[in-house]
């Protein structure tokens, strides 16, 4: 009762607000108005990019058929529109580490939507981070996620499998090639994964560089199946524009 009462003079004193409109909620991050906002990417989509293709028998769009991919399958679950970008944002270079609870929600959720469960992979790992930018920022948002994922489908998280060894540009300014060069070189992989099954975790697929490229050094390295999954997807070339302009006084300078 009296605990009851405690929480009451606390909702009224400091009462929670919508991390975008600052509306009143009755708890969490988002209003339900914002909540709702966010877009799930539905099937069918590209088993490549997440792209939609004709339907659920088609597993690439036209700009990957003729392209050659280390992951057998990327599932990304939202798409980098408000709410999420800001949420991410806040994620990523606002110290707002707390915010992994409520990715990881929504990307279980999603998983049990699309029928996909990773408890028969063998392990998780994330996309790493350079030393000195985990040094600055305190923690890598991806491995944030794949420590939740682990935790929540029952099966190991392994943080030593893939190093970052070259500490590369932001890639928020850069395209296309520019970011397949970026990321060449940037990554290590150090253990033998001979026959192994794994789950790879990023925060958002742009073009898919960063992924392809760990991907490709954990194949060579002896894992048989790679299954990617990031938060959210950059949006079509057209749109990406205005978000990444709303973004880039925000980030450039941060990863």
């Amino acid at each position: 009762m009296f605990r009851a009462y405690l929480e009451g003079v606390k909702n009224i004193l400091f009462p929670s607000l919508c991390f975008i409109c600052e509306r009143k909620t009755a708890g969490g991050y988002l209003c339900t108005q914002c909540q709702e906002k966010i877009e799930f990417l539905q099937p069918p989509l590209c088993y490549f990019c997440s792209r939609p293709v004709a339907d659920n028998k088609t597993r690439s769009c036209k700009k990957c058929l003729h392209k050659a991919f280390a992951y057998h399958r990327v599932v990304c679950i939202t798409t980098y529109r408000e709410p999420m970008a800001t949420l991410i944002h806040l994620f990523k270079y606002k110290k707002h580490s707390y915010l992994d609870d409520f990715f990881c929600g929504l990307m279980v959720s999603h998983l049990h939507t699309l029928g996909i469960d990773l408890s028969h992979y063998c392990m998780i790992t994330s996309v790493p981070m350079h030393p000195s930018k985990y040094k600055a920022r305190g923690y890598n948002q991806a491995h944030l996620l794949g420590k939740k994922l682990a935790n929540y489908f029952k099966i190991p998280f392994r943080d030593d499998i893939i190093y970052g060894i070259k500490n590369k540009p932001s890639q928020v300014s850069l395209q296309g090639k520019e970011r397949e060069m970026n990321v060449k070189d940037a990554f290590m992989v150090k253990d033998t994964l001979e026959g192994k099954k794994i789950v790879l975790v990023d925060d958002i697929f742009t073009t898919g560089a960063t992924l392809q490229q760990c991907s490709s050094l954990l194949r060579k390295n002896g894992a048989s199946q790679i299954f990617a999954i990031t938060v959210s997807k950059t949006l079509a070339d057209a749109d990406q524009t205005q978000t990444r302009s709303s973004c880039l006084s925000k980030s450039a300078k941060e990863k």
